[in-house]
């Protein structure tokens, strides 16, 4: 058993998962877009000795040898990649250059090290397919060992195994099911929350490594298929049912009791200025309201989610969508209320208050849809296990093993 080369070192085992469901295909391994259209630059290198290789027909050649954590460069100039070593040119290539290790041979796994970070599995660079000017850096690796860097991003490691467990078999579930959905960008999936957050191998313990082992192959399938796997961190008491949270009536995302109780997010409170509420209702509707007067929740979800918010002004009001409100002022989440902080100043000829302060009190923290984490560690702490958590946040589910 081989070591993880890292800041620190821990053991673990190495997991590889073959899959053969949706568009993932068998031995295909997943592509995680670390940079896309925002780098002209970047820093890689090799933890072991390591080869640089270009793209020549079908195959990919080595042009290069680089010494174990020998910190080489990629520079796109007007379209075409330069490769630098110990800043020397090595090559100069329109297309796609691969970095991984070629000696396996090392009492520490082989890393590649790629902006900030050290990764399983290989790097490629090459032009971004929708910037010509930019840089497009992914890390290619087995599933298992993607898992590897997720489930401690997303939940911290030293939660109950079984709630690991859980976000293990939704982690999985999830990028089977959006695989490939980054395609044009030449890749398959994000590393942030627009996907679901990955570490790389920095963020790997042996406790999350072990929820990924001991669920090896697990997801998750709803008529023999596989399902949108949707978690956020807390719901407040309440998930929320697909058709609200996605504007489609998913059978296994209905609204069930949540246990987040002991998320520092299970209650929480904004103060927002007036005039960040005119400019939040200009920037989303190109709609000037004047001074703002009142904020109501029409409309809610079965779950208590505000589904429909008026926002009165001085010279007109609007009805908008909390999810846009929530996004752009930063609110945990839609379950909330909005009341009067401040009075403020009062408009004698309309005999209307303008306060100053809007008060939004609510619960959770995400969108509430799907399994929640916090539940899933009181779940977990309560005599849980995995299967029974995920079978309690998403309804009718069966736990299958790919193949």
């Amino acid at each position: 058993m081989k070591k993880l080369f890292n800041s620190f070192f821990v053991s673990l085992s190495i997991a590889f998962g073959l899959l053969s469901l949706e568009s993932y295909a068998a031995n295909q391994k997943i592509r995680v877009g670390l940079v896309s259209q925002s780098y002209n630059a970047i820093k890689f290198a090799s933890s072991s000795k390591g080869g640089i290789f270009v793209e020549q027909a079908d195959n990919f050649v080595k042009v290069a040898d680089i010494n174990p954590r020998q910190f080489c460069s990629a520079k796109n100039k007007n379209g075409t990649l330069e490769i630098l070593v110990d800043g020397k040119k090595v090559v100069t290539i329109k297309g796609k250059v691969i970095i991984k290790s070629i000696d396996m041979n090392t009492t520490y796994e082989p890393l590649i090290f790629a902006d900030t970070k050290w990764y399983r599995g290989q790097i490629e660079i090459f032009p971004s397919p929708k910037n010509v000017k930019s840089i497009t850096v992914v890390n290619s690796l087995p599933l298992e060992e993607y898992l590897y860097g997720v489930v401690p991003s997303e939940m911290p490691a030293s939660w109950p195994l079984e709630a690991l467990k859980t976000q293990a078999v939704a982690a999985r579930t999830y990028a089977i099911k959006n695989y490939g959905q980054f395609s044009s960008d030449g890749f398959d999936i994000l590393p942030t929350t627009m996907s679901q957050v990955y570490e790389g191998a920095e963020a790997e313990t042996p406790n999350s490594n072990k929820a990924v082992d001991e669920t090896k192959n697990k997801i998750i399938t709803y008529d023999s298929k596989v399902i949108n796997a949707y978690y956020s961190s807390g719901a407040g008491g309440m998930t929320e049912n697909g058709l609200d949270a996605w504007g489609n009536d998913l059978p296994y995302l209905k609204s069930v009791e949540d246990y987040d109780f002991d998320s520092p997010k299970y209650t929480w409170y904004k103060h927002i200025t007036n005039e960040d509420i005119q400019n939040f209702v200009k920037k989303e509707y190109k709609v000037v309201l004047g001074k703002i007067t009142n904020i109501s929740v029409l409309e809610t979800t079965k779950s208590g989610r505000a589904k429909t918010v008026k926002i009165k002004g001085t010279k007109s009001s609007i009805d908008v969508n909390p999810k846009k409100m929530r996004l752009a002022l930063k609110l945990n989440s839609t379950l909330f209320q909005v009341t009067v902080a401040e009075p403020g100043t009062i408009i004698e000829e309309k005999k209307i208050i303008v306060p100053e302060l809007f008060l939004f009190s609510g619960k959770g923290f995400g969108h509430g849809s799907g399994m929640s984490q916090y539940g899933a560690r009181f779940l977990a702490k309560s005599g849980k296990t995995f299967d029974d958590i995920i079978k309690h946040y998403y309804s009718g589910v069966q736990i299958s093993d790919y193949k």
